[in-house]
């Protein structure tokens, strides 16, 4: 797999700090021309702010204008790879969004970025994880 261009890879939970302003923005918005996000974090950002009402034509356009670009590949050899980071990381319940954008992360050597501080307990050496608050 080529890996997009991009130093980091964005969690779902980066995205919508940026998006509602919430702690740790600045952090995202400081790189954010070095981003990227695959397209399973994308898919929960924007569930995430259905959920809260936001209608979907302003979910596209809060994406569109972020413009940043979607990573949509995920082979075989990473679904398998994140069933192991699965078992691996099992105590801290993160999510199938969670464990690809970190699978995506060791594979492409991208930080992955995320406001989720459980991320600061998941260990290896190919992990580059940088927490925003």
């Amino acid at each position: 797999m080529t890996p997009l261009p991009g130093d980091y890879i964005l969690d779902a939970s980066a995205v919508l700090a940026v998006l509602l302003g919430e702690p740790g923005h600045e952090q995202v918005r400081e790189v954010l021309d070095r981003c990227y996000i695959h397209a399973a974090n994308l898919a929960e950002a924007a569930s995430k702010l259905a959920q809260a009402g936001v209608p979907e034509q302003e979910v596209k356009a809060a994406f569109s204008e972020l413009a940043i670009p979607v990573d949509e590949t995920f082979t075989e050899e990473q679904a398998l790879a994140c069933v192991e980071l699965a078992r691996k990381t099992r105590s801290l319940g993160l999510s199938l969004g969670d464990r690809i954008c970190l699978t995506v992360s060791g594979w492409s050597g991208s930080t992955a970025l995320t406001a989720d501080r459980r991320w600061s307990q998941v260990a290896g050496p190919e992990l580059k994880i940088k927490v925003i608050r």
